[in-house]
């Protein structure tokens, strides 16, 4: 060994301090009202996970024998759940930390090296679609591998990007099976789901399972483990170790509430912003990218959460994390809201850095989710890891679709007044027009979609297609837009039976951000019935015609009471009356709407005060004289 390191070596011993967690350290659970209430250990207190209750919060913490004393001297209830959290990691694994000669053992979470050996296998099974490579090294070396999963995966393209990562803490294993699970799920749908294939074919996707290389070996490799080792393995100042999630440059050292200057506290920020190489290499790699959507798991607590994590500041666009991060919430029913509000302050984290604009910096909306009920959860049950991941890799699959323009279906209308009996629907032998509205679902600022065209396919020979590809506006993100000033035309054969369903697919071309794509979008039509009820499902159900029995209105339209049939009227705040070729006639308000001056035919209700399709279905009325 080098004469210099045995000297820094023997004089970290000689002055006491120890390169590793030393002493006994126990769970306990401590009730605060509000975080301030620590003091000066709201930046050295090793915080696992938050337990929200009644006027304040259960925090679950790792402490030794002299914070629980300083926790108890600030008059804080304290209560010891483990005295020794190497009883808790034998209970949970069956593993004992203190037999060296029964190997190391991870149970069914993945080492570095099967992690590695996970992602080669994946390259080597699709090598057209998915690249191995490293975006930098650690501390110790180690490389930090990424798989990047695209149709061209050598190829740098400007198609838009995402970024998908695990285990900064080094005791957070589960984040590396999650996104391992969801390249599997990718590239083996590849060609058989249509999601999936159209995902590969049209994003750019970079997942790294493992960002904190040597501390997740150390707790793999040589019983770390057993301690909760969160940190890289760093020295400084006589300890080991910095958060490599406090490491991050925006709002660095803030303050030193959830982030500490201390070099032995487990939330040590690191002498200076990106001062850890690991850190440094993301940097580099996410400034070499324009990542639009991006996700960092960590366990645990189950929860979503969105920037800003520094404070209470209220971050841009919060209406839009906010959806964004309920619609994970939708699938995993996991606690949600903005990080300083559900957890605790952190500053110098990565969500936080890659949100922000400072330098020019590229905008990424970005999102960390803690998954699971505890550190080790699952070491022994492979069925909970399964579980978690399940419910979380659909989060996955939505973060990837709206990171450039991602078309829904969201309605679909007939317009059979011209050649047909204006009842609203096709009918058998009739020819009749017909529109679609689709959502732009993509979230970044960069992706609209412009020279939008689309084509109009029948899957059934009993309706056909008479004039297939029509212009469509351009539309912003997260924005509808419908084809009705220049509607498809289309023949029910006289064979099509009421009530036949037949299957449309309306193929969407379109430019976002200087590149082309093409996008299938399903449909159905029911012969003989209003289809004017399709709406938007949630995330993962398919389109689907409903028919319904339109109400017959004399002189009043009423909204919020029952009409003469009986049948409730919709409640609407605001609303539109559209004629069937989808133009607004008439706002209307709740209570009574005088409609004399209407033209006798059918009409449609739409939620919204500018005759734009909410999601919801439309209403179909028929006004006579």
């Amino acid at each position: 060994m080098n004469r210099a390191i045995l000297l820094v070596l023997a004089g970290l011993a000689a002055t006491g301090f120890a390169l590793d967690r030393s002493g006994t350290i126990s769970e306990a659970r401590v009730w605060v009202r509000s975080f301030e209430q620590l003091g000066d250990l709201a930046g050295e207190l090793d915080i696992c996970t938050v337990e929200p209750g009644q006027g304040g919060a259960w925090l679950v913490v790792n402490a030794d024998a002299a914070q629980l004393a300083q926790l108890r001297g600030l008059g804080l209830e304290v209560e010891v759940t483990w005295p020794d959290i190497r009883d808790q990691f034998r209970a949970q694994t069956g593993v004992d930390p203190d037999d060296l000669d029964g190997g190391r053992d991870f149970g069914f979470f993945l080492t570095y090296w099967e992690m590695l050996d996970s992602l080669t296998a994946l390259r080597d099974s699709y090598p057209e679609l998915c690249s191995l490579f490293s975006i930098g090294r650690s501390y110790q070396n180690r490389e930090l591998w990424c798989l990047k999963i695209s149709d061209n995966p050598w190829v740098e393209e400007d198609e838009p990007a995402c970024f998908f990562n695990g285990a900064t803490h080094a005791r957070e294993p589960i984040g590396p099976s999650c996104v391992v699970e969801f390249a599997c799920r990718l590239l083996s749908g590849y060609g058989t789901d249509q999601l999936a294939t159209w995902l590969v074919d049209n994003r750019e996707i970079y997942i790294v399972p493992v960002m904190n290389p040597d501390g997740y070996v150390y707790n793999s490799d040589s019983g770390g483990a057993s301690s909760n080792w969160r940190k890289n393995r760093q020295p400084y100042g006589g300890s080991v170790g910095v958060d490599l999630n406090r490491n991050y440059g925006y709002k660095w050292g803030y303050d030193d509430i959830g982030s500490s200057p201390n070099p032995a506290s487990e939330l040590y920020r690191g002498p200076e912003p990106f001062s850890e190489p690991a850190v440094a290499a993301a940097r580099d790699f996410e400034a070499d990218h324009r990542f639009r959507t991006m996700l960092d798991f960590h366990s645990y607590g189950r929860l979503n959460m969105y920037p800003w994590a520094y404070d209470y500041d209220i971050p841009p666009e919060v209406d839009l994390l906010r959806e964004m991060a309920d619609t994970f919430r939708v699938v995993n029913n996991y606690r949600t809201g903005q990080w300083r509000n559900v957890l605790y302050a952190s500053n110098g984290t990565s969500i936080d850095w890659e949100l922000s604009d400072t330098a020019g910096k590229f905008v990424s909306y970005a999102f960390s989710c803690e998954l699971s009920t505890g550190f080790w959860t699952g070491w022994n049950d492979s069925a909970h890891i399964r579980s978690e991941c399940g419910l979380n890799i659909p989060s996955l699959f939505y973060l990837t679709r709206v990171a450039g323009v991602h078309f829904d279906p969201v309605a679909m209308m007939v317009n059979d007044t011209v050649h047909g009996d204006s009842s609203g629907g096709l009918d058998p032998g009739e020819t009749a027009g017909i529109w679609f509205t689709i959502r732009n679902r993509a979230v970044h600022v960069l992706d609209s979609a412009y020279g939008i065209s689309a084509k109009l396919v029948s899957l059934d020979t009993l309706v056909r297609v008479l004039d297939s590809v029509k212009p469509f506006p351009d539309v912003h993100r997260r924005s509808d837009v419908d084809n009705r000033a220049e509607q498809f035309e289309v023949r029910a054969a006289d064979s099509a039976l009421v009530g036949d369903t037949i299957p449309l697919l309306l193929e969407v071309s379109f430019f976002d951000a200087g590149n082309s794509f093409t996008m299938p979008l399903s449909f159905e039509i029911v012969i003989g019935r209003d289809t004017t009820g399709i709406e938007e499902k949630p995330e993962g159900e398919r389109m689907k015609a409903e028919s319904r029995m339109p109400t017959v209105v004399q002189g009043l339209l009423v909204l919020g009471a029952r009409s003469e049939f009986g049948e409730p009227n919709p409640v609407m705040s605001r609303a539109a009356l559209l004629d069937v070729s989808g133009r607004k006639v008439m706002e209307l308000r709740s209570g009574e709407n005088d409609v004399r001056h209407l033209a006798p035919g059918v009409y449609y209700i739409i939620q919204g005060s500018r005759g734009q399709v909410s999601g919801r279905p439309s209403v179909k009325v028929i006004i006579s004289d």
